[in-house]
């Protein structure tokens, strides 16, 4: 009797363990169906930054019903622009066994290394979405965005145009987050385009991506100075914040203040129509199915790009009215 306890108890101590392993290959699909993953085999962690304009609303937007369209698990996560919720979420993202994509638009470009390091070992899938970061390029699988510092050149290009005739060329700009890598890479190559055009930033200051902010930074600089010529703002909200400050000044913007915005949302094509902006740099919100086409090749251990660049335009008042029933956020 003691011989035959002693043999079940070894041969369950071997049953056991090899069942819970097999039971939980539902858990880590992307492990167990590659090459053949589909997209109904992905569970996505997705850390977004907040919600803090249109174009964060229409990015989030694309992330949910194209999961649903296509049938893939989504998990939202909003970090409410704090740091620390979205390096939380991202840890908490990494413990769940059911999660085999984790996809991060974030907030600052540092920070990471750490995490990416332990979801590298978690064997999750990490893809980069909108914001670049500073990080080794084998700790994620791809980023999908825009070339900022493209766009900050094309919004100097046409700074120059806009004030080509004027006899002073002071321009105010407002920043997003500094920390982010649009804020950053949109400033170098804004100041790249304008160098040696005559063009000075006489004032250069944080207004968070947010309207309100926007407005009050420039009716700041209003204050201390009336003698501008245009400005530079790094979203479309932050421009029609100083659309607002510049009217409560008594000056006409678009007219007597150029206005010179980045993303292409609804609000600053109806800013445009009013002739309050004058240009709009695009930046395309609507990421998600290059995204989530990007993941599942990753899954299924195909060979990536380390990035792939979304592609945008730029618009103009005299087109504005024209294409504005076209956009689709």
């Amino acid at each position: 009797m003691t011989k035959k306890f002693f043999t079940i108890v070894l041969i369950l101590l071997f049953i056991v363990p090899f069942t819970a392993f097999v039971g939980c290959g539902h858990e880590t699909r992307g492990v167990k169906c590659s090459p053949h993953c589909t997209y109904n085999d992905m569970v996505v962690g997705f850390i977004q930054t907040g919600s803090e304009g249109g174009w964060r609303t229409a990015n989030t937007a694309s992330f949910k019903e194209t999961a649903q369209q296509l049938g893939i698990n989504l998990n939202f996560y909003d970090a409410q622009n704090k740091l620390e919720n979205q390096v939380s979420a991202f840890r908490n993202f990494i413990a769940d066994p059911k999660v085999n994509v984790i996809i991060l638009a974030a907030l600052e470009t540092t920070g990471w290394e750490d995490v990416l390091k332990e979801a590298k070992v978690a064997g999750k899938i990490v893809v980069l979405e909108d914001r670049r970061i500073d990080a080794a390029e084998n700790l994620y699988a791809i980023y999908i965005g825009s070339d900022f510092t493209e766009e900050g050149r094309k919004a100097g290009r046409e700074m120059i145009t806009l004030l080509n005739d004027s006899t002073k060329k002071n321009v105010v700009e407002l920043v997003g987050n500094v920390g982010s890598s649009a804020a950053k890479d949109r400033g170098t190559g804004f100041r790249e385009a304008i160098d040696g055009s005559g063009i000075v930033i006489t004032e250069s200051q944080t207004a968070n991506w947010s309207a309100t902010e926007g407005k009050d930074v420039m009716a700041a600089f209003l204050k201390k100075s009336k003698d501008i010529q245009a400005v530079f703002a790094q979203n479309d909200e932050m421009g029609m914040g100083a659309a607002l400050a510049i009217k409560e000044a008594g000056l006409k913007p678009g007219v007597d203040i150029k206005i010179i915005t980045v993303d292409g949302t609804a609000g600053a094509f109806k800013g445009m129509i009013a002739g309050e902006i004058n240009t709009v740099i695009e930046c395309n919100p609507l990421l998600a199915p290059q995204v989530y086409e990007a993941a599942l090749k990753a899954l299924n251990g195909d060979a990536l790009p380390k990035w792939v660049p979304s592609h945008e335009g730029v618009f103009y008042q005299k087109d504005a009215e024209a294409i504005l029933p076209t956009r689709k956020y």
